[in-house]
């Protein structure tokens, strides 16, 4: 019997789904229909469905406003970018470009360090503190490779080695870092972004305004400063 039971239900089952009109032309049976909700009470079907639309809504809502202020946010990056790339094109000497664009990248991602690593020895020494000239053929580079060959940032969280190879003896506070590479595949060099909190950067986050702001850097260091143009005129 209670397979019998089983099969009629699978069988009422099948021709709603079949059939979902069916309620419609006998609302009489939708009215009595009662679903246990998990409070143990009994409520109506209507009353159900009333229930998981109002909040399949909010869930709805709530994807909506965080698209909305991914938006928001994006807009006010570009914006910044958009800044920072007039003012760091009037910038004629390389640290203080350097040191303009550490200022500007610390601010807008409230990041504790920001190390660059420039493969051009003369023009790191010439950058200021933020800069490190660094040999292409140094041997800690290497474990950098897989990471800079993918040609865009990588955010997350980086094993100790990376980290005091970029950070020193910082290390210790960097939690979270994003690491982008400075020309194609890292021709130039490549820039670190560390911070202490470990979900400020991190796999999967939106990194086209430093894919961009890579793409300024590299532009300028392949363009002489106005004094060594004047010398080799």
């Amino acid at each position: 019997m209670s397979d019998d039971k089983t099969s009629l239900k699978e069988v009422v089952a099948s021709y709603l789904r079949k059939n979902p009109e069916f309620l419609d032309e006998f609302p009489d049976v939708l009215e009595t229909l009662e679903v246990n909700h998990q409070s143990g009470t009994a409520v109506s079907l209507i009353e159900r469905q009333v229930e998981s639309l109002r909040t399949t809504n909010e869930e709805i809502k709530k994807q909506l406003n965080r698209l909305v202020q991914v938006a928001a946010e994006n807009e006010q990056l570009m914006s910044r970018l958009h800044q920072l790339t007039l003012d760091l094109m009037s910038i004629s000497s390389k640290q203080e470009f350097f040191t303009h664009l550490g200022n500007s990248l610390l601010n807008d991602f409230n990041a504790d360090i920001l190390q660059i690593f420039l493969l051009d020895s003369d023009t790191a020494s010439a950058a200021g503190d933020d800069v490190t000239g660094i040999s292409s053929d140094d041997p800690g580079l290497e474990q950098f490779k897989p990471l800079l060959e993918k040609g865009e940032t990588v955010c997350g969280r980086l094993a100790q080695g990376k980290l005091e190879f970029l950070f020193g003896s910082k290390a210790r506070w960097v939690q979270s870092t994003a690491l982008t590479p400075l020309g194609e595949l890292g021709c130039d060099g490549m820039m670190a972004i560390g911070s202490s909190d470990p979900a400020r950067f991190y796999p999967g986050m939106g990194t086209l305004f430093l894919d961009l702001l890579a793409n300024v850097i590299s532009t300028s260091l392949s363009i002489d400063e106005p004094g060594e143009q004047r010398r080799t005129a």
